[in-house]
């Protein structure tokens, strides 16, 4: 209601004789428009900045690959990685570095460089360091990621994760 009363009350005090005061009042600024944007529900989901797109969770070390997956370069040192979604009691950094647009990077985990490894039934998530929203991750099972081989993205950067030969660096096929 307030917000009825404040578009009538903006549209009665207009100058019609000026167009540019009028410009921001019109045809399609409708109540039902300004309702609907009001209650929008929140968007929901991951980010899909740093996207997760290949894991290696049976060599030695572990590794997995992650992809910008936007147009603009990030600071790769703005997110973190965790094993279990949700817990940032074992958040690790990424390093500080500039990731281009496109632009992979690979990650090894072990006891000492994440103070974890990957299983063979094992998740990975990754987060925005500074509010902790979710950008990306993946939960496997067991003999997704066998010896030899990874679970990767098909095709590379937004497909479904499938087990495949690793391509380590460069785009999955």
């Amino acid at each position: 209601m307030k917000l009825l009363c404040l578009v009538t009350l903006l549209a009665a005090c207009s100058n019609a004789a000026d167009p540019a005061v009028d410009a921001f009042v019109g045809p399609h600024d409708t109540i039902a428009g300004i309702d609907a944007a009001i209650d929008a529900p929140p968007i929901t989901g991951p980010l899909r900045i740093v996207v997760l797109d290949e894991v290696a969770a049976s060599e030695t070390p572990d590794w997995f690959e992650i992809v910008n997956a936007t147009t603009s370069p990030i600071q790769l040192s703005d997110f973190v990685y965790v094993d279990v979604a949700g817990d940032f009691t074992k958040a690790k950094a990424f390093a500080a570095m500039t990731l281009g647009p496109g632009g992979r990077f690979v990650q090894n985990v072990d006891d000492t460089t994440s103070g974890f490894k990957l299983a063979s039934d094992e998740e990975l998530w990754i987060y925005r360091a500074s509010d902790h929203a979710l950008s990306d991750g993946v939960d496997w099972a067991q003999g997704d990621s066998p010896a030899g081989m990874s679970y990767a993205r098909a095709p590379d950067v937004f497909g479904p994760f499938v087990t495949g030969a690793p391509s380590k660096g460069t785009p999955n096929p």
